[in-house]
């Protein structure tokens, strides 16, 4: 059971956003995390690393919970593994400073003020100390074309979308990011399938949609990744 206060909510941003809105929303998540930053070294200590989850995905798939769920994914999900880490080790990103990260930015988790500033934040059920990069995903699915929906799925191709170039350019120029990190979000996309569909699914979602969702990662999330992200066309954004 836990306890809190209640949490006062402003303006809820509307389904589909305009071109300003995202621009907005860039510039307050990189004041965000820039303030997160700051508090990095004042924090208690932590035990979510990225290898760590690693290590317990892969714990859990020798179990009888994950040989139930996932017999015959069970290759997939460890060739799966082996890409994360060794592109991950690849881009040094274990030694990149950790900040808190909540990665669910539903656009139903957080609310703003009327100058498109935020205002509050609830839903901590995916919170870790990792890389800001993990917050990029769900805003590209609040930046993108089909906007907040009741039915959904995780797919990649928000990356791609012309909402979330324009989201990303406005948050380098508050906060820049570097060319080994945009090489890093379809990793963080990668880590967040194993962990949260994969092997958390079904304590998040109703169970026909955990099924729904872990039967996607192996027919469409997996392969998309398997096809590549033009990471080229987030630099540009960028700048970079």
């Amino acid at each position: 059971m836990v306890f809190y206060n209640p949490i006062g909510v402003d303006q809820m941003l509307p389904k589909r956003l305009q071109p300003t809105q995202i621009e907005a929303l860039g510039r307050q998540l990189a004041e965000f995390h820039r303030a997160c930053t700051s508090l990095t070294n004042i924090l208690p200590d932590w035990s979510k690393t990225l290898r760590r989850g690693m290590t317990d995905l892969a714990l859990w798939l020798k179990e009888p919970e994950g040989q139930f769920h996932h017999r015959g994914r069970i290759a997939v999900i460890q060739q799966q593994m082996d890409l994360f880490e060794r592109n991950t080790e690849a881009l040094g990103a274990h030694a990149w400073q950790p900040i808190p990260v909540f990665i669910d930015w539903n656009i139903g988790n957080f609310s703003v003020t009327r100058e498109l500033q935020f205002f509050s934040r609830w839903d901590y059920d995916w919170f870790r100390m990792s890389s800001r990069v993990f917050d990029f995903y769900f805003f590209s699915r609040v930046c993108s074309r089909a906007g907040d929906r009741s039915l959904f799925s995780y797919d990649l191709d928000t990356l791609l979308e012309d909402g979330f170039a324009r989201f990303l350019a406005a948050y380098h120029e508050v906060y820049p990011i570097t060319r080994e990190e945009l090489e890093f979000v379809p990793e963080a996309y990668r880590f967040f399938i194993l962990n949260y569909v994969v092997k958390h699914g079904r304590y998040f979602f109703q169970d026909v949609y955990a099924s729904k969702l872990e039967r996607e990662a192996f027919t469409r999330y997996f392969p998309q990744l398997q096809q590549g992200l033009d990471v080229e066309r987030l630099a540009k954004a960028c700048g970079l």
